[in-house]
């Protein structure tokens, strides 16, 4: 990886596996004045394209000048998917998650190796004082509440307490407990002592503007808490964090939910029917309990297992002052 002298770098991160070069595009500013380092990661999945165009615009909009410390910025994670428009990398290579590789492994299949160069260069120049954010959407399967998130482990530890005050400064008005699942980043950085959120947008496969311009508000305002920008204090969002409940098909088929973001759920109210492909219906899922709707299924193609639905728990929360609780 070799980057000439100067405030701003456009780099590749380069992945071989059996002869094919995958490259990861980066975007490095670095400012006039030392500070903390701010990795901002986008395009894990595919299918999602919000967090990438924002991060073209905050390229756009970043003077070095003004900046203290750095701003690395993977523009599209796993570039295999986002040429499938696929959320995970192709079957033909290994059909994997790579939001659920990291750290990775230099030897594994080719979405490991790439959870391992991008898990590299973000442990290479992240320590404990920095901050790592995973920038997510619905995609082309899922119109999500947007969400800001930390993971629910090592609440009392200063990444943790680090990361909680990063999710408030995102402005975003829902936030999120979220559950601490193997493999995904922002609970590796966690785990390796980086502070690291994860956040969510609408989707739909598209760019939505309006959550470009939720993410870019979010991103400029978390510069202010981590100290790249200087030219003011940072706004926080107020509230507790909630915990999520997934729901999940039995079957494959097609799949329709007359509910949307926001719907308020009871016990054995129906969040989804799926039909087989004469349109008899082969389950009706239904609410284990009462919520809100975080999180909706809106691609009909459905598969075994596949989550049709987030739902906000109530009376599952943290305040973010006391992680005990």
């Amino acid at each position: 990886m070799t980057k000439a002298p100067d405030d701003r770098q456009n780099y590749f991160l380069e992945v071989r596996n059996d002869g094919d070069q995958i490259f990861i595009p980066v975007i490095e500013v670095l400012g006039t004045k030392p500070g903390n380092t701010l990795v901002l990661v986008a395009g894990l999945h595919g299918d999602e394209y919000e967090a990438t165009q924002t991060l073209f615009i905050l390229n756009r909009e970043l003077d070095p000048k003004n900046i203290c410390g750095r701003i690395i910025m993977i523009t599209v994670g796993n570039p295999l998917a986002f040429q499938e428009k696929s959320r995970t990398t192709p079957e033909i290579f290994d059909g994997k998650n790579l939001a659920r590789e990291f750290p990775g492994d230099p030897k594994g299949s080719v979405t490991q190796k790439i959870a391992d160069k991008i898990w590299r260069l973000i442990s290479n120049n992240c320590g404990n004082n920095d901050l790592v954010i995973d920038l997510h959407s619905g995609g082309k399967n899922y119109s999500y509440v947007h969400t800001a998130g930390v993971r629910d482990m090592l609440l009392d530890s200063k990444q943790t307490l680090k990361a909680i005050e990063a999710a408030r400064a995102m402005l975003i008005q829902q936030l999120c407990l979220m559950e601490a699942v193997t493999g995904t980043l922002s609970a590796t950085a966690i785990q390796h002592g980086i502070p690291s959120i994860g956040c969510e947008v609408e989707g739909r496969g598209s760019v939505n503007s309006s959550d470009v311009e939720i993410y870019l508000a979010g991103l400029k305002n978390i510069m202010k808490l981590t100290g790249h920008d200087s030219s003011g204090s940072p706004l926080r969002t107020e509230g507790k964090f909630y915990k999520t409940i997934a729901i999940n098909s039995k079957y494959s088929g097609f799949a329709t939910s007359d509910i949307g973001r926001f719907a308020q759920v009871s016990p054995g109210d129906l969040i989804c029917r799926i039909s087989n492909g004469f349109g008899e219906t082969i389950e009706e899922v239904l609410s284990p309990c009462f919520g809100e709707i975080w999180a909706i299924r809106t691609n009909p193609s459905v598969g075994v297992n596949e989550v049709l639905a987030l739902i906000k728990i109530p009376n599952q929360e943290m305040d973010g002052k006391n992680a005990n609780k």
